[in-house]
């Protein structure tokens, strides 16, 4: 199930983003990010445990991707590519996306050309 994600989760998403990264974001950057207007946070739960999430900055008619994780027990099982797609269609097709990756992250490489980011 994806829901919107709100300060309530904050210690889950924290959570995920330290096993997840190598350079986590701080619990402070994720709250503050997770206060912002012109965000959409959304995450995915399974039996009401949340496994991954999505941030996403909105600016009038383009959106940038800020950070996309899945927890790892449940990576490489298409909850990224749910999670995506989802965002994706919330944003609707008039709306540019954009995003930074590293060149060394193989599997999200992967993804985002699956959706035709260049």
């Amino acid at each position: 199930m994806i829901r919107i994600a709100d300060l309530n989760d904050l210690d889950e998403i924290v959570a995920i983003e330290k096993r997840v990264f190598r350079h986590p974001w701080s619990k402070n950057q994720i709250q503050q990010e997770l206060k912002q207007e012109n965000g959409k946070r959304v995450y995915a739960e399974i039996e009401k445990k949340i496994i991954g999430y999505i941030m996403v900055r909105v600016l009038k008619i383009e959106a940038q991707i800020l950070n996309i994780a899945i927890d790892l027990p449940y990576q490489h099982r298409g909850y990224g590519k749910k999670l995506l797609d989802y965002t994706l269609r919330e944003l609707g097709n008039e709306t540019d996306v954009f995003l930074e990756v590293r060149e060394s992250n193989l599997p999200a490489i992967k993804l985002y050309n699956e959706f035709n980011f260049e």
